[in-house]
């Protein structure tokens, strides 16, 4: 976990008590101040994401505004016009970090920014380590199953009766996982009673642009905030619609807290300006585990006999690599075919396998692209160390198609995405090849001069939730240096950008995942292993 600030520290609040005296309140009620201004920090102790934000609020004139990440996301909600506002950077080929303002129409009234009090209890008094008194509410509510949240809330009560929030420690138990699935402490300082007008004034309104929530998800998404409940729950209901997703109450709060925690690691990713970008896409409400099944390639324990060498020795392939093009895309060559979509089936060892086939079959006959089967591998091919949706190897599907070859998607019948009986026995023609080799692993130009003589090539590398939410740029992975491969894709090019070289990179996550269905990889430190097991069919 990344390290926080001790939250213990952040009790630094003497400038809540400045000018007032600790009053007790028999009636023990919250009563929020109706005019504020706030710094504070949210800590996530479960994904390590830290966010500050600014926000101030003022009763009397009906408006408000939060700013997130030291203002570069400033939100305004007028509830005397009923209008939001949103202004947040934006870079294009033209302009780089630009300000641009959107605004909707909301019947609600100006947002309160102050945490919900409704469910608390008052629990009695405790001493902060500047011995400053505060009172303690709390909150234990059953959720479905065997799951329970949490709230614990310190608040300063001044000798004007107004309460001011300390920090707010929120944390759910997942009996039936016994785990605590989610931390976050929100922490609030510089309290002042004083709000000039002009901070809760967006500006000329004029240069805003309109938004229509429901024609575009990912433009939408631009004018929300996990952290504003009322924003939470309308940027899932964007996100369920766009994505055709229905879940029951029970389930649509769990998949809830999931689509906002994987929100917040997307924006927090973006903000870091890393070299590319993540986005929410049909994975992100479910957890790392459940999308397991995305992941389904193994590496083979042993070196199959019949695998051939590279045909190139070390020199060889330095020479050559000399004389290649600084970019090469086997698209332009017709030497791909659309990318298909392996669905909830562990069986990306199959799509690369019949991707790379499907190439160097096109290659070979003048750039006739055939649509080969997946279905065929995921039913058949389990004598070779495969085992259908359960996963399988790269080296062990190329062994199969050399011994039984593949037949079209369009005789054997269409991807079902489960185990079914083999019919390989019923096909009329299957595609064969003559074998297939390991390209020198570990090196790039081994790579690029087997792309470029032979064909598309499989390789394992390692899939992260990173990489489940990639959306374009060249991706970079520093955490798969202390994992494993553990999916199946095909290289079918390479290139260079700003002067970092890539991988061109078809995957089986269907056409709306990353650029089109494929990813630039990153080829500097051998990114995710990418450069670990290549291999490639001889036809």
């Amino acid at each position: 976990m990344a390290a926080f600030p001790a939250f213990l520290a952040l009790f630094l609040y003497v400038s809540l008590a400045s000018g007032y005296t600790l009053l007790r309140d028999d009636e023990n009620e919250i009563i929020w101040p109706s005019v504020y201004h706030f710094k504070g920090e949210k800590l996530n102790f479960k994904s390590t994401l830290k966010e500050n934000f600014e926000m101030w609020y003022n009763g009397e004139v009906n408006r408000s505004r939060i700013d997130f990440y030291d203002g570069t996301v400033k939100k305004f909600y007028y509830g005397d016009t009923g209008y939001e506002y949103v202004k947040h950077p934006y870079t294009t080929e033209e302009v780089t970090n630009g300000e641009v303002c959107i605004v909707r129409y909301s019947e609600d009234e100006q947002i309160d920014f102050l945490p919900d009090v409704s469910s608390l209890t008052y629990t009695g008094q405790t001493m902060t380590l500047y011995d400053k008194v505060v009172d303690v509410w709390t909150s234990v509510e059953p959720q479905e199953g065997k799951v329970l949240q949490e709230s614990t809330l310190y608040v300063f009560k001044t000798d004007a009766g107004v309460d001011i929030p300390v920090q707010h420690v929120s944390k759910v138990y997942n009996y039936d996982l016994g785990e605590l699935t989610s931390h976050v402490i929100t922490n609030f300082y510089d309290f002042s009673d004083e709000v000039d007008e002009d901070e809760l004034n967006v500006g000329d309104e004029d240069d805003c642009e309109g938004t229509f929530l429901g024609k575009d998800f990912h433009k939408d998404i631009r004018f929300f905030h996990p952290d504003i409940p009322s924003e939470l729950d309308l940027a899932f209901d964007l996100y369920t619609n766009h994505h055709g997703k229905q879940y029951q109450d029970s389930e649509h709060q769990r998949r809830k807290a999931i689509f906002e925690s994987n929100w917040r690691m997307v924006e927090e990713h973006n903000r870091k300006n890393l070299g590319y970008k993540l986005k929410l896409n049909e994975f992100s409400d479910q957890t790392p585990e459940e999308l397991s099944y995305l992941t389904g390639t193994y590496l083979s324990m042993h070196q199959d006999p019949d695998m051939k060498p590279f045909p190139h020795n070390l020199a060889e392939i330095d020479d050559l690599a000399e004389e290649l093009p600084e970019n090469f895309d086997l698209r332009m060559e017709g030497a791909v075919t659309p990318v298909k979509n392996q669905a909830h089936c562990g069986s990306c060892w199959a799509f690369c396998t019949t991707a790379a086939v499907e190439g160097a079959v096109a290659r070979a006959n003048g750039e006739r692209l055939v649509d080969l089967s997946e279905q065929s591998l995921v039913d058949c091919a389990w004598g070779y160390d495969n085992q259908g949706c359960n996963g399988g190897t790269l080296d062990g599907a190329m062994k199969y198609v050399l011994t039984h070859g593949i037949p079209t998607e369009e005789e054997y019948g269409l991807y079902e995405a489960n185990d079914g009986i083999c019919r390989i026995q019923n096909m009329s023609t299957t595609y064969k090849i003559r074998g297939f080799a390991q390209v020198t692993p570990r090196n790039p130009n081994a790579l690029k001069v087997a792309l470029n003589k032979y064909g598309p090539v499989t390789v394992a590398i390692h899939a992260s939730s990173l990489m489940q939410h990639y959306a374009s740029g060249l991706f970079y992975d520093f955490s798969c240096d202390e994992t494993y491969p553990n999916h199946g894709v095909t290289v079918i090019g390479y290139g260079t950008r700003d002067g970092e070289d890539y991988w061109i990179v078809k995957n089986s996550w269907g056409e709306t995942w990353g650029e089109d269905g494929f990813i630039l990889m990153s080829a500097k430190n051998n990114n995710c292993f990418v450069l670990d097991s290549p291999y490639y069919p001889i036809v």
